[in-house]
C-alpha cells in the first residue's frame, strides 16, 4: 500500500549556518502542493526549441533566485527566535495573503525574506523543494 504525503504538515527545522546552538532560530517547514510547485517551477524557468534551423540549439532559462524566494515564501510556514535587525527583537510575523497558483494562499511576507541572508536562502529552499520527497522509510509504510 502507498503512503501519500500530507500538504499540511510542517516540521521544526533548524539551519546548518545557525552560530546559536543553545538558542537557535527554528524554522517551520511545509510542503509545496503540487499546484503550487509547478507553478513555481514554471515561473522559474522557460525552455525554448529552435524552429527554422536544426544547428541551433535549444535555449533553457533557469532563474533559481526567483525559485528560491518563491519556494520560501510559500513553503516557509513559520520561524521562531529570528532577530530583526533593526529593532534586536524576535521577529513579529504576520502572514500576507497572495493569488498564486489558482487560490488564495498564506505566504511569508517579503519583508521577512529581505533580511536572510543569500545563504540561508538558498539553504531553506533546498529543504523545502526536498520537503515532499518521501524517505526511505516513509516508502516502506
Amino acid at each position: 500500500m502507498l503512503t501519500g504525503i500530507d500538504i499540511t504538515a510542517t516540521r521544526r527545522y533548524v539551519s546548518k549556518l545557525d552560530p546559536d546552538k543553545e538558542n537557535p532560530t527554528v524554522f517551520q517547514i511545509g510542503l509545496l502542493d503540487p499546484a503550487l510547485r509547478a507553478e513555481i517551477d514554471d515561473d522559474s524557468s522557460s525552455y525554448e526549441m529552435s524552429s527554422t534551423n536544426p544547428n541551433d540549439k535549444a535555449m533553457v532559462k533557469l532563474n533559481w533566485n526567483k525559485r528560491q524566494i518563491k519556494a520560501i515564501k510559500f513553503g516557509l510556514k513559520g520561524l521562531e527566535n529570528f532577530l530583526d535587525p533593526q529593532t534586536q527583537k524576535p521577529v513579529e510575523l504576520r502572514f500576507e495573503s497572495n493569488l498564486y497558483a489558482g487560490k488564495m494562499r498564506e505566504c511569508m511576507p517579503d519583508r521577512i525574506i529581505a533580511m536572510f541572508s543569500s545563504e540561508l536562502r538558498t539553504e531553506l529552499s533546498e529543504v523545502i523543494l526536498n520537503e515532499s520527497k518521501l524517505s526511505e522509510g516513509e516508502r516502506k509504510n
